[in-house]
């Protein structure tokens, strides 16, 4: 299965118009929108905790993991710790190589890093087939790695996996005190690139979802229009149940 083709990248790509570059916007509490516009807009998330920093989705290179570095020192001084990797495609860990040369510690699931072992090689080919002057980027695989669920700035932020969905791997990260959901690739306005996705499985993983009863009230979408309200869960079910019927 390959990561993207070349087709769906393209197609994904609906906020073209926008110039590239990298910004952050303070949400609430210690949680920041971080929006990069290069390539197809991918929005990730800071978390700007007591002592440090972590950070959701390395973004799409290392160039623009120091773009958004540069943008995180206009509001805290406080260092990067940690950069969660929440799934294996190049949009979410595509700049880990410059977290790490920063000293910052690049996070995942077990699962994550044997898709970055297994696929990288070929995701990179599609990648610079799709974007001229996209860099080749070596595989950077993580220095701590969770078998299961984690826990980040003392409970702070917690990464949650429920099932397949938008990739084999992908995971939620919670906010608890800010009751904000980052949904990472698997919750956005629109279906966008299905050719990683589990289709079968992803109502199912999404209904754990909804089963464990988190209370956020603001969820961050991984592509197009950002901030949701918790009701995208079900306008996603919604879609994908569409998507699902004979014609569609």
């Amino acid at each position: 299965m390959k990561a993207y083709s070349i087709a769906g990248l393209l197609g994904l790509c609906a906020v073209g118009a926008a110039a590239p570059g990298v910004t952050l916007q303070h949400v609430r509490g210690g949680v920041y929108l971080a929006v990069d516009t290069f390539y197809v807009q991918e929005n990730s998330v800071v978390y700007v905790g007591p002592k440090h920093v972590t950070v959701v989705g390395a973004t799409w290179t290392p160039e623009t993991a120091k773009l958004l570095v540069s943008e995180i020192r206009k509001v805290t001084s406080k260092p990067v710790g940690e950069v969660i990797v929440p799934d294996y495609h190049a949009d979410r860990s595509g700049g880990s190589p410059y977290f790490r040369s920063i000293g910052a510690k690049v996070v995942s699931r077990r699962q994550t890093v044997e898709l970055l072992r297994e696929r990288w090689a070929e995701h990179m080919k599609e990648l610079q087939k799709a974007y001229v002057g996209y860099p080749a980027i070596p595989l950077t695989l993580p220095d701590i790695v969770h078998e299961g669920d984690f826990e980040l700035q003392g409970g702070k932020v917690r990464a949650i996996y429920t099932g397949p969905a938008h990739t084999p791997d992908g995971v939620f990260v919670f906010f608890p005190e800010e009751r904000i959901l980052y949904g990472n690739c698997i919750l956005k306005e629109r279906l966008g690139n299905l050719d990683s996705a589990d289709v079968a499985e992803y109502p199912k993983t999404l209904e754990k979802l909804k089963a464990k009863k988190l209370g956020y009230t603001t969820i961050i979408a991984g592509h197009f229009t950002p901030l949701h309200g918790p009701d995208l869960v079900e306008k996603f079910l919604q879609m994908l149940e569409a998507h699902g019927r004979p014609g569609q």
